[in-house]
């Protein structure tokens, strides 16, 4: 896993966790709702494993928000050093289209 891909799991991972604790859900509480393990939501929440487009579809219909939400967020500075490459403007754009994609696929 290359520097980029370690500070989105850690990016995904965070804005999974405040989303958790803002629905006051537990991790098992939310593995059960979204057919995943705790375990596995640990994992995700501490950026140890990445997610697949059907896990972000469960995590974020076990949270009743839009798929998107869980890319977005302000990069803090241990986020931000994994980034500290000339090829971050190219990254972030790749971002902001998926984002978009998002938004047009669970929108419509």
């Amino acid at each position: 896993m290359n520097e980029e891909e370690k500070a989105l799991r850690i990016l995904f991972g965070r804005n999974l966790k405040k989303q958790r604790k803002s629905a006051n859900l537990s991790q098992i509480i939310l593995a059960a709702h979204a057919d995943l393990t705790h375990n596995f939501i640990n994992d995700v929440e501490h950026g140890k494993k990445g997610v697949s487009f059907e896990t972000i579809t469960k995590l974020s219909r076990a949270l009743e928000i839009e798929p998107y939400i869980l890319f977005l967020g302000s990069m803090d500075k241990e986020i931000e050093n994994l980034y500290a490459s000339k090829d971050f403007p190219d990254h972030v754009e790749v971002l902001l289209k998926a984002v978009d994609d998002f938004k047009r696929h669970y929108s419509g």
